[in-house]
């Protein structure tokens, strides 16, 4: 029976602890709960500094152009003989390209070479004459009409002789030019001339390109062209190709139909390209604007189709405040902005993920940042 009631005694007590530890925890004011229960959300926390200036990537399309193209015609009309280059071929300086017949040409030479014995002949029977006529002349045997007639048939014939060479002169320089030479090195890009044909000349016969001393021309605004100085490199994308290219010349005459002035730029002969191909040249101008580059992913939406930006404010704990601040964006590319609109100093705001935040949300900065500090955004 004493054992009973002592188990009794041993239970209550150890109902009583137990009572009184429970009331004693509930009895806690809620305010002085444990603050590291409370959550904070994590931010990519970075800070940006101010620039005097960005450079904006511009591309212009122009062409590549042979420094010596020539279009060769034959001088006169005539019938082709023989053609002895085609499209491509590479020829050298002087060489034969095509010739005319020149047959009806050494039948009129032959013809001229006629009248001139002719009219030698005709020269001497007129000189014969005056001996004659000044004989009888100091005798007093001969009339001044028959002297006179004769002196001026000599000079009928020595201007008929001097008619004849120049008509000789001409068929020589017309059989010279009926052969076609190349006037420097260099490649066929096209022939349009066939053998047997009657030629004129107007019409084109080949085109030679110079393979050396090629070019590039491109137009561009007249506010690019004032920033540019001759023999400043410029990047050149031709083809598959990057290779630089130096400024030759600056034109002072705006083109009236694209409003741009031209540049030409060489290109070393190291490049491989052909005449005409289309190249694109990337010119950077800068702008002297004072602002910020950021990450594109830190701009959200604001009222009004304007901009914002999150920045960070330094709250206890290594905590910060959230303030959204709205900016003006200068220019873009695939991944950046350049902003202008904030005070010129270094400020710390959110990179990445602001559509999970507000604006007066308190959040922590994240241990490992997600992105780099923007410099210059790739262009577009």
């Amino acid at each position: 029976m004493f054992k009973l009631q002592r188990a009794n005694v041993i239970t209550s007590i150890i109902s009583f602890v137990f009572t009184a530890t429970l009331l004693s925890a509930c009895s806690k004011p809620a305010d002085v709960a444990d603050e590291n229960s409370i959550y904070h959300q994590s931010a990519d926390i970075q800070a940006i500094s101010p620039s005097e200036f960005y450079e904006v990537s511009r591309e212009y399309i122009g062409k590549v152009v042979s420094k010596q193209l020539a279009s060769l015609s034959f001088e006169y009309t005539g019938k082709v003989e023989n053609v002895y280059v085609d499209s491509g071929d590479l020829v050298t300086k002087g060489q034969l390209l095509a010739e005319f017949n020149t047959e009806l040409l050494a039948i009129k030479l032959q013809e001229i070479d006629a009248s001139i014995r002719q009219l030698n002949a005709q020269a001497e029977l007129n000189r014969l004459n005056l001996e004659r006529i000044n004989k009888l002349n100091t005798k007093g045997y001969s009339s001044k009409q028959t002297l006179d007639e004769l002196e001026t048939e000599k000079k009928v014939i020595k201007a008929d002789l001097s008619r004849q060479q120049a008509n000789k002169s001409t068929i020589n320089y017309q059989i010279s030019k009926a052969q076609l030479h190349a006037p420097f090195a260099g490649v066929v890009s096209s022939r349009s001339v066939a053998e047997g044909e009657v030629f004129s000349s107007n019409q084109t016969a080949f085109e030679l390109i110079k393979q050396a001393q090629h070019e590039v021309s491109v137009g561009v605004p007249v506010k690019v062209a004032r920033e540019l100085s001759i023999g400043q490199l410029l990047q050149v994308e031709l083809g598959q190709q990057d290779i630089s290219a130096k400024i030759l010349v600056i034109g002072k005459q705006v083109n009236q139909v694209s409003r741009t002035v031209e540049l030409r730029l060489a290109v070393t002969n190291q490049a491989t390209f052909y005449n005409g191909q289309l190249a694109k040249i990337k010119i950077k101008q800068r702008v002297n604007q004072a602002g910020f580059w950021l990450p594109l992913a830190a701009l959200t939406d604001g009222i009004r189709g304007q901009w914002n930006i999150f920045q960070v404010d330094d709250a206890k704990n290594k905590l910060f405040t959230i303030t959204a601040t709205t900016v003006e964006v200068k220019y873009s590319t695939l991944d950046a902005v350049y902003i202008a609109g904030l005070p010129l100093k270094k400020h710390h705001i959110i990179v990445a993920g602001v559509h999970r935040y507000v604006p007066g949300q308190i959040v922590k900065k994240a241990a490992i940042s997600n992105s780099q500090t923007v410099k210059v955004g790739n262009t577009l």
